[in-house]
């Protein structure tokens, strides 16, 4: 708010209507709202988006298997998504929560179903060559691992290379998949980069900060002078580059210190509880994917978009459950 108070925003940003819509959103999912009801409302919707983005993804994924032609779409392999860059994440969310199901199961049958549907979501995140999902996603396993191995660093060492080895091992079944990674690697090669198609957002928005690094730019806005491209004067639209980076030039430090407390107390509260571990693990590898995925792609702010609202949503359920200690008497029932 203050950064939109204090700085002359061109209109076609539209500031004040994305801001309204940024905290009528937050304050239904995020972590702003104290209540009873809200606990429930927004833990409700985490198991049930947690189970949408699995079905959704899985059926993605035999699409892309058998071949049908609606499957691909924008940027490449999409699925029931309308662009591949926001299959991947999904992806790779679901993936983490197959691997919980996994976790819980107590039937052997069960178990290897759901091994094979995170298989199956592993290579749905490969297909569609997003490496800021597939690095998320990776940083979600490693965090959901550690929290269910807590105090036992020798299995969660055994467990990392089992994954390692049963990767090496499957590689030729997933292979196949993994053209659209090959011709991104290829080309960030012939640029002289890894990180090609984001070095120029990512310059703009560090330029930005500098201009105005106390309360920053302007919320939902970029400047027009030291930024020729990524964004649309027409519709206002904006391609930031990056989540954090895009915090640091809207919101300023004041913005960006707000954000990072929040985001650290949760995730040391994760770390640190031993309450319904399983649980809290697969909150804190979403989180933990966010933190990655969010490097690369700038939703923090986006009121309109999936990503950004599963962001808030989960920053709401721990935030929640972090306050009340036991959410719902039926927390394990994910």
């Amino acid at each position: 708010m203050i950064s939109v108070l204090l700085n002359d925003i061109p209109f076609y940003f539209k500031p004040e209507e994305r801001l309204l819509a940024f905290i009528l959103v937050t304050s239904l999912i995020g972590p702003l709202i104290k209540n009873p009801l809200f606990y429930h409302f927004r833990w409700y919707l985490y198991r049930y988006l947690s189970f949408s983005l699995v079905l959704l993804v899985v059926v993605s994924f035999l699409g892309i298997a058998i071949g049908i032609p609606n499957m691909i779409g924008r940027g490449g392999y999409s699925g029931l998504f309308n662009h591949s860059m926001m299959l991947g994440p999904m992806a790779a969310l679901a993936m983490l929560v197959t691997l919980r199901w996994y976790f819980i199961a107590v039937d052997r049958r069960q178990k290897l179903i759901f091994i094979i549907l995170t298989f199956f979501c592993f290579i749905t995140c490969v297909a569609t060559g997003s490496r800021s999902a597939l690095l998320g996603g990776i940083a979600g396993l490693l965090f959901f691992l550690y929290k269910t191995n807590q105090g036992n660093m020798v299995k969660y060492a055994r467990v990392i290379v089992t994954i390692f080895v049963f990767g090496i091992l499957t590689f030729p079944i997933w292979e196949p998949y993994t053209g659209r990674l090959s011709e991104k690697m290829e080309y960030t090669a012939d640029e002289g980069s890894l990180t090609a198609t984001r070095d120029l957002l990512w310059k703009s928005r560090v330029d930005e900060f500098l201009t105005s690094p106390l309360y920053g730019i302007g919320f939902a806005s970029i400047d027009p002078i030291l930024t020729t491209h990524g964004f649309d004067k027409e519709t206002g639209t904006i391609e930031p580059g990056s989540s954090w980076l895009v915090a640091l030039s809207m919101t300023g430090l004041l913005g960006f210190v707000i954000l990072i407390i929040l985001l650290g107390l949760n995730l040391r509260f994760i770390i640190y509880s031993h309450d319904s571990q399983a649980s809290l693990a697969l909150i804190g590898s979403f989180l933990s994917f966010f933190i990655v995925h969010m490097m690369a792609e700038g939703y923090i702010f986006s009121a309109g978009s999936g990503l950004f609202f599963l962001f808030w949503l989960m920053l709401g359920v721990c935030d929640d459950y972090r306050y009340t200690s036991k959410l719902i008497t039926n927390l394990n029932t994910l």
